[in-house]
């Protein structure tokens, strides 16, 4: 509207006379640039808004544990194998990961994985961590904008890999350092000669000139465009990439002295100025796409051969640099999930790790972080004999596998130096072994008990490599997958085998049998889940209880189900 009163009102200028016509023209102009670039202002915030507006929703399902609400991880395929992240639901659907996961690039999502898997945990690092995670909770804008800037620039998943593979090809292209002076001398000769040729001062020699050049520039042409392609596929990457390291080199961190020093390689050697000129240099270079714009600027300046030798030169320059930059992004991205993972549960502590004492582990009002609260019920659980091995009984659904799961995943956090969902949690470094959730393979021909049978070889194998650390071994359901007779006597014997290794850990098991292993072995403790049975129904407290259970459920079960029961 604004553009065609303008157009009209300038007609009407003209006819009245010419010098009005040119005035109300320059004014529509004017106007109509002043209201586009409003039009994009109130566009671009209006982006804003919905993609922060999203940021604080999935906050809030993250609180509310709302699965349907919260965004995949970017990298979110569980283990398949039997491992630590499949038993204790740390990837995948649903699980650790997709809780915590906000990262932006599949390697800053990947290296999380490892940070809340850690086999091995370092008292150093869990240390830096816990101190860098617990100034950056606070720092709620400086996330928020953070992510915003991140899902705004671009939509593409940043891909740091593609960024490393394109730098460390800088050795393998070169272009000759006389190709740029030998074309600008010859363009510099053959518009010369044009001039004069237009003047009638000499002939057409220039053209001779220009077929050199031209035969000069489309001999490296190949080689160039090359270069170009490559380069044009990772723009929107170190567009994105240069300005999130622009604002992190813009905020202050003058009250965080841990945060501060971590992103020192970001903020104190020009990174962002370097990064900057990388892109822009690559963004010119897209200019050649459009074939008539690129012939007109080679033409008069040996555009592209100018500016792949300057991209080669940056290249080099930063080699050795934005390797660095991108493992601190792809650290800074991990600190921020986990840190935004405290913020958004403020009742939840970072745990103190004993590294003078072992054995210890010591929690008050340990629940599971992956149940809603209204759903969950808390613990308080401590370890008191030395290589002590918990053998933990009850009925079906009472809360047995649930207490196991919870208890590893609240180390993986630990170690990983997030807090965890406990009022106290006092933990000495363990090495953490898992065999819950064990699958058969139709594939590779291997049945449940068999597969199980494996996974808990692999613990004893465990105990005979050197180990710096203890063994912290968390099995469900002991050999669940073969008769009564002979789950009881395997499970004795692997049982006893375990109390006689440097290690700790917790058993369940249905066979009741098992609970005298107690009065045999010192190290052997009893612990319950158990049941109530109010107006037909089960009734779990899912708190865990000194000693043997005193209760089964099976057949009430399936008596409350409606099947027979002699």
């Amino acid at each position: 509207m604004c553009f065609l009163s303008g157009f009209a009102l300038t007609i009407v200028g003209f006819l009245i006379t010419k010098e009005l016509g040119w005035i109300f023209s320059i004014l529509t102009i004017g106007v109509f640039s002043i209201v586009v670039h409003s039009h994009n202002k109130l566009l671009m915030g209006i982006k804003r808004y919905y993609a922060y507006l999203k940021i604080k929703q999935e906050n809030l399902a993250r609180m509310n544990i709302d699965w349907e609400n919260i965004t995949l991880p970017i990298i979110n395929t569980p283990s398949e194998e039997q491992s630590l992240g499949k038993d204790l639901d740390l990837f995948g659907s649903r699980s650790l990961q997709h809780l915590t996961d906000v990262s932006i690039s599949f390697e800053g999502s990947g290296m999380l994985r490892k940070w809340i898997s850690d086999y091995s945990p370092d008292l150093q690092s869990i240390l830096e961590r816990q101190n860098i995670i617990k100034e950056l909770s606070s720092k709620v804008r400086f996330r928020d904008k953070f992510l915003l800037k991140a899902h705004i620039i671009s939509k593409k998943t940043l891909q740091c890999k593609s960024i490393l593979e394109w730098v460390a090809k800088s050795s393998n292209e070169k272009i000759p350092t006389w190709l740029l002076p030998v074309s600008s001398a010859l363009i510099v000769i053959y518009l010369s000669l044009f001039i004069l040729n237009i003047v009638g001062v000499m002939g057409s020699g220039w053209l001779a000139v220009f077929l050199v050049y031209f035969f000069l520039y489309s001999s490296f042409q190949k080689k160039l465009r090359k270069i170009v392609e490559e380069s044009s596929e990772l723009e929107n990457q170190f567009k994105k990439f240069s300005i999130l390291i622009t604002y992190i080199e813009k905020s202050s961190f003058s009250n965080s002295p841990n945060l501060k020093k971590f992103l020192q390689p970001l903020t104190e050697n020009d990174s962002s100025v370097k990064l900057t000129k990388l892109q822009k240099v690559i963004t010119a270079l897209l200019i050649r796409e459009n074939p008539i714009i690129r012939l007109i600027v080679n033409i008069v300046f040996p555009y592209d051969i100018f500016f792949c030798r300057r991209l080669l030169s940056l290249k080099s320059e930063f080699e050795k640099d934005i390797p660095l930059w991108l493992k601190k992004l792809n650290e800074l991205e991990c600190y921020l999930s986990l840190s935004n993972f405290a913020y958004l549960n403020p009742d939840y502590i970072f745990p103190e790790i004993e590294l003078k004492e072992k054995n210890i582990f010591d929690t008050k009002a340990m629940g599971h972080p992956l149940i809603k609260r209204n759903q969950k019920v808390c613990n308080d659980f401590s370890l008191s004999k030395k290589n002590e091995i918990l053998i933990i009984t009850g009925s079906n659904m009472s809360g047995k596998s649930t207490f196991l799961k919870t208890i590893g995943i609240n180390l993986c956090l630990a170690y990983g130096g997030a807090p965890v969902n406990a009022g106290v949690f006092r933990t000495s470094l363990y090495e953490l072994f898992t065999c819950i959730k064990v699958n058969d393979s139709v594939a590779d021909g291997i049945s449940y008990f068999y597969a199980e049978v494996k996974r808990l070889k692999q613990l004893l194998d465990e105990f005979e490599n050197e180990k710096q650390l203890e063994m912290f071994f968390l099995i469900d359901e002991i050999f669940k997958g073969t008769n009564n007779k002979e789950r009881l006597t395997g499970s004795r014997s692997y049982i006893k085998k375990l109390s006689q290794l440097n290690g700790t850990g917790a058993v369940t098991t249905h066979d009741l049998e098992l609970i005298n292993l107690a009065d045999e072995i010192p190290s052997i403790t009893n612990y319950h889940f158990r049941e109530d049975i109010l107006n037909e129904k089960m009734v779990f407290d899912y708190k865990i209880h000194n000693g043997p259970c005193p209760t089964t459920n099976a057949l009430k079960i399936m008596e409350l189900a409606g099947l027979p029961i002699e």
